[in-house]
């Protein structure tokens, strides 16, 4: 159970990543971004093709991150903020975004082909942490997802730019007339989310070991589901939601079945968020540890 628990600690790391910059994309447009699994998917192919030329698994994340970056940026500069700026519903971006996870999709599978990728990195031979069983790859994975999210939260807590993603995220209006350029920090937050979440494409693949053009977008359902349970627009939340979340899904399956004598199978993990989603939804809809107010950080 313990060795389960520390693969639930690796996998709630890496889904603390993506549902972080998930929910920073929200906090300034109030729009759930569809397509955000496929910045994920990007920033795997760029670290793979990044890591058979050079070699290096560093130069591999560091590219998988400014991939992740581009498209983010891509993505709110010719959809998302035109919409916004057109007075678009929250509903009609969304199924914009659909859309535009399908283009990237399918835009992938005529590059890469629509199969898996094996992606392995050397995880090391793995040795006892405290309970845990890790390897250094996973501490690796572990320590900078940690290190992420302290310096995001000093970036949104202590910059110039911190307090005008905030001021937007709370009031876009306000902040618009305030003289805050609404556009200029949802375009900028949307960059630093897609550096985090190409990075998390990553980690993402070197854990798992392969993946396809579609592999972001199954990851986003999960990530969806920490971010709605943490609170959406909240990112200490999130990554709260995220470690439970993570945790959960690692640990069910190593359960036995009462009456049955058996196992669940891993392959039920979407189910098993689904379900986390619907009780979340129906208990708290606005998140497990939130109040009624809405920030980007609390």
């Amino acid at each position: 159970m313990l060795l389960t628990l520390g693969f639930g600690i690796v996998t709630a790391s890496i889904l603390a990543l993506s549902a972080v910059a998930f929910t920073l994309e929200y906090g300034v447009t109030n729009v759930a971004n569809v397509s955000h699994g496929e910045i994920l998917t990007v920033g795997a192919y760029a670290a793979y093709l990044t890591h058979q030329r050079t070699g290096s698994a560093i130069i591999a994340a560091i590219a998988a991150a400014l991939a992740g970056g581009v498209v983010a940026l891509a993505m709110y500069s010719s959809l998302i903020g035109p919409f916004i700026r057109f007075g678009a519903t929250p509903t009609v971006i969304f199924i914009a975004t659909l859309g535009m996870s399908f283009v990237i999709q399918n835009t992938l599978v005529i590059f890469f082909g629509a199969a898996n990728v094996a992606y392995t990195l050397d995880p090391g031979a793995p040795h006892q942490v405290g309970p845990f069983l890790f390897t250094p790859l996973d501490e690796e994975i572990v320590a900078s997802a940690i290190a992420i999210t302290v310096v995001l939260f000093l970036i949104i807590s202590r910059t110039k730019f911190g307090k005008a993603l905030r001021a937007v995220s709370q009031n876009r209006e306000l902040a618009r007339v305030s003289g805050i350029n609404a556009t200029r920090v949802a375009a900028s937050t949307f960059f630093l989310a897609g550096l985090i979440a190409g990075y998390a494409g990553f980690v993402l693949a070197a854990f798992v070991g392969s993946f396809t053009p579609y592999f972001g977008f199954g990851f986003f359902l999960i990530t969806l589901t920490a971010a709605v349970a943490g609170g959406l627009g909240r990112a200490v939340g999130t990554v709260a939601g995220a470690v439970i979340v993570g945790i959960i899904l690692e640990v069910l399956p190593a359960l036995p079945v009462p009456f049955v004598g058996g196992y669940i199978s891993a392959s039920y993990n979407l189910a098993f968020a689904f379900a986390i989603l619907a009780i979340v939804i129906l208990v708290r809809p606005r998140g497990l540890f939130t109040s009624a107010r809405r920030t980007v950080f609390e």
